[in-house]
């Protein structure tokens, strides 16, 4: 932390001074210092409403036969397995029609990113810290728009090049709604297993499955096994910004998909950060500021090797709208 504190009084004290000095008739001994780069509080709510606004274009919807069973395949290559006689209603009845079932696929860190969702998941020792997923989906199913129940489980597949790994089904029960700031813990319940489909034209695909038995949001993933020493990253932010109208995400360069979102903003430095210290030392990652002002992405990264207390800054963000923000993200 005095790392910390000395990082940040010089970059502030650089601004200050280079104000002063680009200016001949400044009077520098007299009263308060003011940054040039001083602004009027920034809205958070075109902020907020991005993450609706995100996820809401995301969802398909399906019309599985509860009689018959279905096989349902969505845009990214998830595949659902529903069995006949998997639902009941509300009331206790066999379902004779059609079940709906609405689906999010979370694939790409841009899009887990553009939808301000994370992997950051609860470890066996309650700290929070990034998990490594393989696929981050959200479902829910109803028939006449209300919540069934299952008399069996469904198998959803997800496909992946990164095999030979042993996964865990993650789940959300602190949050499980569409819009939740989404929390991971460990599904017991949840079997994954790694076995390839074959699709109807012969080819072979491969990937993980698992069986579920309820809805909201679910993650194929694990713990960070890693073995070095522990920290926390910090990142300075352009002036303005903190957790009311802005996020920052730490993105680890890794094949499967690892994504901290830095829960707190820190009043005493003025810079986000997570609490619990349990970033590794030495893993190679981006930290992406990220913001929606006017209609644009506004954004930043700062590629990084994790080194104890780092401290990052967003100096010059760049404007982009939701496409292209999340291709430069996936580009990192």
């Amino acid at each position: 932390m005095r790392f910390l504190s000395f990082y940040i009084g010089i970059l502030f004290l650089s601004v200050a001074l280079s104000a002063c000095s680009n200016d001949e008739e400044a009077n520098c001994d007299d009263g308060p210092i003011v940054l040039p780069n001083a602004i009027d509080p920034i809205d958070g709510a075109e902020y907020r409403q991005s993450l609706m606004d995100c996820r809401l274009p995301r969802v398909q919807t399906f019309l599985a036969s509860n009689i018959e069973g279905a096989q349902i395949m969505a845009a990214q290559g998830t595949i659902l397995f529903v069995n006949p006689q998997t639902f009941i209603d509300v009331n206790g009845e066999f379902i004779d029609g059609d079940v709906t079932i609405s689906l999010i696929e979370m694939y790409e860190p841009g899009e887990i990113i553009a939808c301000q969702l994370s992997t950051n998941g609860i470890t066996t020792t309650n700290l929070i810290e990034p998990i490594f997923s393989e696929s981050m989906f959200y479902i829910d199913i109803t028939y006449q728009d209300r919540p069934v129940t299952f008399l069996q489980p469904i198998r959803v597949f997800a496909p992946s090049d990164n095999l030979g790994i042993q996964q865990f089904l993650f789940s959300s029960p602190s949050c499980p709604e569409l819009e939740c700031t989404v929390l991971w813990e460990f599904d017991p319940e949840g079997q994954v297993f790694e076995e390839p489909i074959v699709d109807p034209v012969g080819n072979k695909i491969f990937g993980y499955s698992v069986f579920i038995s309820d809805v909201g949001w679910k993650d194929l993933g694990r713990y960070n096994t890693d073995a070095n020493t522990r920290t926390t990253v910090y990142n300075k932010a352009p002036n303005g910004y903190n957790k009311s109208n802005a996020n920052v995400f730490i993105h680890y360069n890794t094949p499967s998909t690892a994504i901290g979102l830095f829960e707190r903003y820190d009043t005493d430095f003025d810079v986000f950060t997570e609490s619990f210290g349990q970033l590794p030392v030495d893993t190679a990652a981006d930290v992406v500021f990220v913001t929606v002002q006017n209609n644009q992405y506004v954004f930043g990264t700062n590629r990084v090797t994790i080194t104890p207390d780092l401290v990052t800054a967003t100096l010059e963000p760049s404007e982009a709208n939701e496409n292209n923000f999340i291709n430069a993200i996936n580009n990192l």
